[in-house]
């Protein structure tokens, strides 16, 4: 088995051979010929293991979704999404049309040597059923459009070589041999990428914030760990809404190729957002209720890993307290001191 056919959305486990009942994976038996087995994390699952849910009654959950990838108790990932911030107002102050800023940071971690090679964002947004309003429209996005970072590049080098070879008719003869090779150098330029968008439907209404995050093919080291994106709505009215969010990765787990199986995951539950219902905000003064249109493009951002500068340290040099130097002597005051 060659490394392309690990290049497709894969599960493969870690050490372990065995599930216990603490996996939350739908098993099926293998069909014959079967080598591998799929992890599917879309909308379009079937019903099966954990999702994110409501509590009775609760409104604007923060939690927008949180799952892991293998054994519950030893995951090869986890991914999750986390409101930093939900907050109702005004687009600016000289509209004052009605709006809502939301604020979301997800995490994207692989464990044991394992990676994630890119993820698929989406949160929709629907007006309650039964309401004359359209819903809120997705005006602006953070990021938007295509970021690249953690730039490299590649010097590739490329071999061209010919061998040909003439004749001619009945009469006379030829053959001849000619080979030429060539080398031809090209430098190609790798990096990590997000790109955000919101689209919109036939009608021109925008209800979907989109992002798509890949790693660096050439370095092959992951996503970013942690990402921050940001959505305004723009509303119509103060009814409640629901956001119904959807998060997809791909994962690249290069250990011990497991049983065929078949997981399956339910989408998580809409969260329910009521304008009139107290703010979530975690950022702070940075954010205005009454211009959240303001430096939104400020507030997004990635993170791949984190530096540590003191964890090279020298050995701890020995300690005395002032009561035991008392009793410690050299061996030159020892000599002195006897008579």
């Amino acid at each position: 088995m060659d490394d392309s056919d690990f290049d497709s959305e894969l599960w493969v486990s870690g050490e372990e051979s065995d599930y216990d009942e603490d996996d939350e994976i739908v098993q099926y038996a293998p069909r014959a010929g079967d080598t591998t087995f799929n992890l599917e994390l879309t909308l379009d699952a079937e019903a099966g293991d954990v999702h994110t849910r409501n509590r009775p009654g609760q409104i604007q959950r923060e939690v927008a979704t949180e799952f892991y990838g293998g054994r519950k108790k030893r995951p090869a990932f986890n991914v999750g999404a986390v409101a930093k911030a939900i907050v109702h107002g005004t687009l600016d102050q000289i509209s004052k049309t009605p709006a809502t800023l939301l604020v979301y940071d997800f995490k994207f971690f692989s464990h044991r040597s394992t990676r994630i090679k890119d993820a698929n964002i989406s949160f929709e947004f629907q007006a309650k059923r039964g309401s004359n309003s359209l819903g809120p429209m997705v005006t602006a996005i953070a990021p938007y459009a295509k970021h690249i970072m953690m730039r490299t590049t590649e010097t590739v080098t490329r071999t061209i070589g010919g061998d040909a070879g003439i004749q001619g008719g009945s009469v006379v003869t030829g053959n001849a041999s000619v080979y030429g090779e060539k080398s031809v150098e090209k430098i190609t330029t790798h990096a990590a990428e997000v790109v955000g968008n919101n689209p919109a439907d036939e009608w021109s209404n925008r209800f979907l914030a989109q992002w798509s995050l890949s790693e660096n093919d050439s370095q092959a080291s992951g996503i970013m760990s942690l990402f921050r994106a940001c959505i305004l709505l723009t509303r119509d009215n103060d009814e409640e809404f629901y956001l119904y969010p959807t998060v997809g990765v791909t994962p690249d787990l290069r250990t011990q190729l497991k049983a065929p199986l078949w997981g399956f995951r339910r989408p998580d539950d809409p969260i329910k957002i009521v304008p009139t219902s107290t703010a979530v905000n975690r950022l702070g003064d940075i954010i205005s209720s009454s211009n959240l249109s303001s430096g939104i493009n400020n507030l997004w951002d990635c993170t791949f890993y984190t530096t540590f500068e003191d964890a090279i340290k020298a050995s701890r040099p020995r300690v005395t307290t002032e009561d035991n130097a008392e009793k410690v002597m050299t061996v030159e005051e020892t000599k002195t001191a006897v008579p």
